[in-house]
């Protein structure tokens, strides 16, 4: 399984009772998450990614789609190695 599909597969079962979304889908510009899931997703990615979210690091670039936040992680991961 794809970091991709763990991250869809998360947000679909946990976050969004069930409904579909693919790697680009817009998370908090289309309301599909709020502040609460937000939390979630963040203590996700720490646990299943081993990276820090800092609060400058909170905002529609790094978090919004799903292809964001492998960017991030990538970005997160090459800056600690």
């Amino acid at each position: 399984m794809s970091d991709a599909d763990i991250i869809i597969e998360y947000l679909c079962d946990e976050l969004l009772d069930g409904e579909s979304i693919e790697a680009d889908t817009s998370l908090f510009r289309s309301q599909l998450l709020d502040s609460l899931g937000l939390t979630s997703l963040i203590l996700f990615l720490e646990q299943s990614f081993g990276v820090r979210v800092g609060p400058m690091d909170i905002s529609y670039d790094n978090l919004d789609t799903v292809e964001l936040m492998l960017d991030f992680i990538a970005r997160k991961r090459n800056a600690t190695a």
